[in-house]
């Protein structure tokens, strides 16, 4: 936007860097650059660039732990907000309050340390609390939102407020935010002996390792599970597994995990996505949805 400057708009509320390659954040290790890359200083800093690009008509995405986006090769317009700078973490009793930017990981071992239990069901997701919140992320144990007592987000208008659990009705992968930005979310648990604890996350992350990638570059399940059956089930059985183009590979471990050897993009990705969705149609009618979110894609 010509004669405008975003970085001093928010001088006083974030840190502001133009055309920044995104493919370092992700996951995946794919991507091109944003046109401006913001990181608040606070939640103060969220509802001002909220309100910022909303009034200079600027699009703006949230990005957590970069593990469930794709980013196209050509990049994204407009602005990406980063919350890695909201990484407090407060206990009251039972009740844990955290930044959007804690990652949970950090976030288990802090409650695992404190003698506080229900989270380890979610062992081993690579990604930050808000994003977790906002895509309901889980395993087959668990979902985020089963243990959310309260949030705070920031409103589509900039407007911070606090979210009950009941006000809103998430489902399988999706929060259902409406529009508002996780920037803290507080959690239910219950006292537990903390080598209990211990013990059901070792046992969960040794679960996880051995059934999928997770030392690989991927951006978790790429597709959702159809109801009543098994998306990496329905790869496996159409003749996908270990399926390649170029540096993206349908993953040996777990079919709906696609890993980049380092040297894919993200047209490889998406294209890979397509030729897995249409074999699994043409060997068992069922169409597969993606999981994974896509950024500067025209038709996706």
């Amino acid at each position: 936007m010509a004669g405008f400057d975003l970085a001093s708009s928010l001088v006083d509320y974030a840190s502001v860097r133009s055309d920044v390659r995104l493919s370092r954040m992700m996951h995946l290790r794919i991507g091109g650059t944003a046109d401006w890359l913001v990181e608040p200083f606070d939640e103060q800093g969220v509802a001002a660039t909220v309100r910022i690009c909303r009034e200079r008509g600027l699009e703006l995405r949230t990005l957590g732990g970069g593990s469930n986006i794709v980013v196209a090769d050509a990049g994204v317009r407009g602005v990406v907000m980063h919350l890695g700078n909201l990484n407090r973490v407060q206990r009251e009793g039972e009740r844990v309050t955290v930044g959007a930017g804690v990652t949970m990981a950090s976030l288990l071992r802090s409650t695992r340390q404190a003698g506080l239990a229900g989270l380890e069901k979610l062992t081993g997701i690579p990604a930050e609390v808000g994003g977790a919140v906002a895509m309901n992320a889980g395993t087959r144990d668990g979902e985020t939102f089963e243990h959310l007592a309260s949030l705070t987000v920031v409103e589509a208008d900039g407007r911070l407020g606090i979210r009950s659990r009941g006000d809103f009705a998430p489902r399988y992968r999706d929060g259902r935010l409406g529009g508002a930005i996780v920037v803290q979310a507080t959690f239910e648990l219950r006292e537990d002996d903390p080598d209990a604890i211990f013990a059901r996350f070792s046992a969960s992350l040794q679960q996880r390792n051995a059934s999928q990638p997770v030392s690989q570059r991927s951006v978790g399940c790429v597709f959702q599970n159809p109801e009543g059956d098994a998306a990496g089930r329905l790869i496996q059985e159409a003749g996908c597994k270990e399926v390649s183009l170029n540096g993206v590979q349908v993953s040996s471990k777990h079919a709906n995990y696609f890993v980049n050897d380092g040297t894919g993009t993200a047209a490889d990705f998406t294209a890979l996505m397509d030729d897995v969705r249409r074999r699994v149609f043409d060997a068992f009618g069922v169409e597969l949805r993606a999981e994974v979110k896509f950024w500067g894609f025209d038709d996706r």
